[in-house]
């Protein structure tokens, strides 16, 4: 989602504030995951438990958003914003890192 895009959301649906916290926080959590994996050998005992745990974290942060937070805000903000902030997103993943556990929030 992006902090800039969180920001807007929550100017634009401050009823949505909770769910950005949260939504970030489980962004970060899956990065810290993922910096796990990477240095864990697949042949290791927590390799398949490790994996399985951080796709339902994927799995129910998406069905989350989708089904009761992107509602809200697409109620909320109006296709022009929404547009404007996907542009927006369009033009900062140019200057993103591509590497996910370069973005700043997955530092420990």
């Amino acid at each position: 989602m992006g902090l800039v895009n969180g920001r807007a959301v929550r100017e634009a649906a401050p009823d949505t504030k909770d769910h950005v916290l949260e939504s970030v926080e489980e962004h970060h959590v899956m990065l810290w995951m993922l910096s796990e994996l990477k240095d864990l050998d697949a042949a290791d005992e927590r390799s398949d438990a490790k994996m399985s745990v951080l796709m339902e974290n994927v799995r129910h942060h998406v069905e989350e958003e989708e089904k009761e937070w992107f509602p809200d805000v697409r109620k909320a903000m109006g296709r022009n914003r929404l547009t404007e902030l996907g542009e927006q997103m369009e033009a900062a993943k140019k200057r993103a890192p591509g590497e996910p556990l370069a973005v700043p929030s997955a530092k420990r």
